[in-house]
């Protein structure tokens, strides 16, 4: 969809802030200060957040990492406008009053089935904008692609392909898990 020029200058662009002062119904996420609704979850993404979940939980010391799974972080802190809905994220171990942020957190990993261009062109970019380790993992294609800190969106990701593992935060995790049979 197109915007026009008359629609562009009515547009409101919340912060995170806004965001989630608002009473927005259903799940939505903010990405770029637009608010979007979240897309129904698939057998195939429910099977790898799932077991990343399961993975990292058993694997993190508790002290220090907690998994966050299916949450909005504060991607570029309160005053921003990105507050995705992560599939899974490792974020320090404290109480939080407010979201996280991207001081909270020490990997995103994004899990596309249907989704998997939306997430390419808008929610990767923002992750790795922010410096964090970024996993995507591409269940159509059946690899993990990891983007390390330091390099941005429009670079090629180390894959990951099926044989393979990758670690998270120290924790090893088999690519091939992640899939159901072919």
């Amino acid at each position: 969809m197109e915007l026009t020029v008359e629609d562009a200058e009515r547009l409101h662009l919340f912060t995170v802030d806004e965001y989630m002062a608002s009473d927005i119904p259903g799940r939505t996420e903010l990405l770029g200060g637009l608010i979007y609704h979240v897309s129904a979850k698939y057998p195939p993404h429910t099977r790898a957040v799932r077991h990343l979940t399961k993975v990292l939980a058993r694997g993190l010391d508790p002290d220090r990492f907690e998994v966050s799974v299916q949450d909005p972080i504060a991607v570029g802190g309160w005053t921003g406008r990105d507050a995705p809905e992560v599939d899974v994220a490792v974020i320090a171990a404290k109480a939080y009053d407010k979201t996280p942020t991207s001081d909270d957190t020490f990997a995103y990993i994004e899990v596309s089935d249907s989704t998997l261009l939306r997430d390419k062109r808008k929610k990767i970019p923002i992750y790795v904008r922010a410096g964090i380790a970024t996993y995507h993992v591409n269940v159509p294609d059946r690899r993990v692609e990891f983007y390390p800190p330091g390099t941005t969106a429009s670079a090629a990701p180390i894959i990951f392909s099926e044989a393979e593992s990758f670690e998270i935060v120290g924790v090893t995790i088999r690519v091939g898990d992640l899939f159901g049979p072919r």
